[in-house]
């Protein structure tokens, strides 16, 4: 079994090298994609495994540009970042598994495995899977109102009424079976689908 892994957190990637040296044939680690595309094009591995947040760098839109180029290779995110909207896009993308880091070494190689042989490996929930997806504009906005803009930033910045923002905000929250914007935008973080960049 011939493994790639992409992964800018270096202490756990060495210390996934080092407990699956002796189960894997070939095991190699990258800390940027930067240098992916030259590795696959000397050997191509049985699995290619990527982060979803790797500094500068997505791996959903990493895994998006490697399919394109090798549309049959087997991708498989490696994530702590277990989120439903994260599943979704990765599927979307062609990807063949979303596995948590929080998983065994016996478990993530009986996985691999499993996506070597054409499984394929999404994990859902029966709650997750209750949710209406939202619209774009409705992330859009979301996106804004957890940025912290008030209703009428977000209306000129969309180039739409403050009517209509409180409209999508409405209808999100019916979607989200929530009573408050606060509740909305901590249910969209709880799935992928906004994002709040903490600032140090």
């Amino acid at each position: 079994m011939h493994l790639i892994m992409v992964d800018d957190h270096k202490l756990f990637a060495k210390s996934l090298e080092i407990s699956l040296k002796e189960r894997v044939d070939k095991f190699e680690v990258l800390t940027s994609p930067e240098g992916l595309s030259k590795l696959l094009s000397q050997k191509m591995p049985d699995v290619l495994m990527l982060d979803i947040h790797m500094g500068d760098h997505n791996g959903l839109e990493v895994a998006q540009e490697v399919l394109q180029e090798y549309p049959d290779l087997k991708i498989v995110f490696l994530s702590g970042y277990d989120l439903l909207e994260y599943h979704n896009r990765a599927i979307e993308i062609g990807a063949k598994g979303f596995i948590n880091k929080n998983i065994s070494i016996h478990d993530l190689i009986d996985q691999v495995e499993r996506v070597i042989r054409g499984g394929m490996i999404f994990p859902r929930s029966a709650s997750d899977s209750e949710v209406v997806p939202l619209t774009s504009r409705e992330k859009e906005v979301l996106q804004l109102m957890a940025e912290g803009l008030r209703q009428q930033d977000v209306a000129d910045k969309l180039f739409i009424s403050r009517r209509t923002v409180n409209n999508h905000i409405q209808m999100i929250n019916e979607k989200f079976q929530v009573n408050s914007t606060v509740s909305a935008i901590v249910k969209g973080i709880e799935l992928g689908i906004i994002s709040v960049n903490y600032r140090t």
